[in-house]
This record gives C-alpha cells, structure tokens and sequence, in this order.
C-alpha cells in the first residue's frame, strides 16, 4: 500500500493508560471497546490488554459475537437484545447483556420457558437523569424483581451524562451518584450480592464515589481526557494519524483553493496537497480552522476538506517535500485540541477514522 495516509497505533501508550486508570480505583475495569475498540482496531487492542483487565464493554450484539471469538474475558453487550435470537446467543455464547426495557424482560420470560437461560449476568439498567436508556424511578421494583425471579446473576447500572471537573458538571453527576446509590440501598436490602456499576472515563478520572464494584471507561483508555483536562493523570494519545503531501504548488494572489474557493491567496504561496479527506474521517469542520504539523511547524489547513483531499498553507515552512512527515493529530497535536477546530469531540474524531486509512502498529 503506497498511500502515506497512516494511523499509527501505539500498544505501548495503551497499556501504560490502562494501568494508570486501574491504580485509580479498587473496582473491577470493563474497558469499553465499541466501535472496533473506538477506531483502534479491535483484535489488537484486545491482545495487548487482555491479560491487565476483568472485561468488556460494547454496544452491539454483532460487536459481541466479534469479541467473544478474541476473548474468554467477560463481555457487557450495553444496548442488551433486540428479539430473542439475540438472547439466545448472549445465553449460549456466556455474553453479559443490558436489560433497559420490559420489552426485553418479555423475551427473557419467553426464554425461561426454554429452559435456555445460564449462568451469565443480566445487567440491570436504571436512568438516573439522562433520559437515555433505562428504567424509570417508578419502573425499577417492578423490572428488578421480573429479572431476579430468572436470573441470580445481576449488575444494577447506570450511566453519567456528564462527568467532568466543571462546576455544573459536578452537580449534574453528584445528583445522578445519589439516585443510583438510593436505588442501589433498596436493592441491595432484597439482594445482598447485588454488584453495580456506573461510572465511565470521566466518572473514574473525578468521581471516586461513583467507582462502585465494576468502572467502564471508553475514550481515557486511548489517552484522551476528554474535557477532564484538569485533571492531574497523564494520559499517552494512542493514536497518531499522519500523512505526506502528493502534491507541492505555487499559487498566485487572488488564487482561490478548494470547492467553493472558500480561501483566497493574499500573495504569492506554496501549498501542499495531502492525500486525506472526510472519506478517511479528516472532518470538513476542519477547513480554514485547523492546523498540522509539517515537520514539527504548525501549518494551517486551507480551504474546504474533501472526500479525498485536504490542502495546507506552507508559507512558514520551510525545506518542506514529499518525505516530510504531516501530522494531523498525535502526541504533539493533541486529539482533545484538533476537535475542537471541527466544533466536534474526540470521540467522533477517532471513530470516524475509516477502513481505507491504514493501522499501523508500535511499540514506542
């Protein structure tokens, strides 16, 4: 593969987070590795980390059926089953599920009357303020108590809609960590061993109280905090996506660049061309807004954003050619920073890196 288009993956900074976020908590961690482990590649990431972890969080009954085939390692399916084929699998196949609606709870007594049910764990979904998925206040008796008479296995959970260090974020969250511990109390009182589970990255990284016996963090695993960036850990970016130009060229004043001709030359400039665009997850937010790095010199990206291209300002460049290495996010040019330029979050970043852009693996 010829196409300088790269991201490099840095299994080293991976496990180094993974270690730094578990000294954190006395819980258990259930990484979550959705979205083919947030655009990192799955199958290696599980190998580096496998043997440092409890389990795994992921969203899809397909995404399970792909990490069960890596892992002996427990797996959470979070959005739990669509029809009862879907159940039957997670029964089969030893996969812990979501329950977050009677709907659910309907194919799970349809299950019981098959005798198909095992020893793996229901997870009992409870919304403690962010209106998502989960039962209600008044819900919650009626659904525990349904699920309890079929499974022993059982986590009461929940997720927070906010968890970073800001002042509004603080209420927001210590608000949810109450409702969750009221109900946690009263369940607990019919069902002692009853484990639970809430916090995510940001819940981990500033919320002690809400690390309960089982922590779920995401996006923290592959360095990035998100906007938790007062935060005193030190995070490695796992991901450095980085390119080289195919393309060096003079333009004129009063030369415009790119559809639309949305940048216009104020004199005389070199531009360079990178064989990168919004097909391989370089978002167009990211015209005449962001930066790279050329040879460790920021130079500002021109221009719209297209499928296949973006175009660079080289004008404080300087012995710039086609070896010249292009950064456009790493650990120089932090991926909380670049989404920022594309009114975007990190999330959307790594996890919209496609399938053509090619992972390159490291240790550093």
């Amino acid at each position: 593969m010829s196409r300088p288009t790269i991201a490099e993956i840095n299994l080293s900074a991976l496990k180094k987070n993974v270690r730094k976020l578990k000294k954190l908590t006395n819980s258990k961690v259930y990484p979550v590795v959705k979205a083919d482990a947030y655009g990192h590649g799955l199958k290696k990431v599980i190998e580096n980390i496998d043997g440092i972890i409890s389990g795994y969080c992921v969203a899809t009954f397909e995404e399970s059926l792909e990490l069960r085939k890596i892992t002996k390692k427990s797996i959470v399916c979070m959005e739990g089953p669509y029809d009862l084929n879907e159940l039957k699998n997670f029964e089969k196949l030893n996969i812990d599920y979501v329950i977050h609606s009677f709907r659910q709870i309907f194919f799970l007594e349809s299950l019981t009357k098959l005798n198909l049910t095992g020893k793996n764990k229901v997870w009992l979904k409870i919304d403690t303020g962010m209106n998502r998925l989960g039962f209600k206040e008044k819900e919650i008796l009626e659904a525990f108590s349904r699920i309890n008479s079929i499974k022993k296995n059982m986590v009461l959970m929940s997720h927070l809609s906010s968890a970073t260090s800001n002042k509004s974020s603080k209420l927001i969250t210590n608000n949810q960590i109450k409702t969750f511990k009221k109900f946690e109390s009263k369940l607990k009182k019919i069902k002692p061993n009853l484990i639970s589970s809430l916090c995510n990255s940001g819940g981990l990284i500033n919320f002690k109280t809400s690390h309960n016996d089982i922590s779920r963090p995401g996006i923290s695993i592959f360095g990035s905090k998100a906007d938790n960036q007062k935060s005193k850990i030190d995070l490695e970016q796992v991901m450095t996506l980085k390119s080289k130009f195919i393309s060096i060229k003079k333009v004129f004043k009063g030369d415009r660049v790119g559809y639309e001709g949305t940048w216009k030359a104020k004199k005389e400039n070199m531009i360079g061309i990178l064989p990168i665009g919004y097909a391989d997850g370089y978002l167009t937010g990211m015209g005449n807004s962001a930066y790279v790095l050329v040879d460790g010199i920021k130079a500002k990206v021109i221009g719209r954003v297209s499928m296949d291209l973006t175009a660079v300002d080289l004008s404080k460049c300087v012995n710039v050619d086609y070896n010249s290495e292009v950064i456009l996010w790493g650990s120089n040019l932090k991926l909380d920073k670049v989404s920022k330029f594309a009114n975007s979050i990190p999330y959307e970043l790594i996890t919209s890196v496609s399938r053509r852009v090619k992972r390159e693996y490291v240790y550093k």
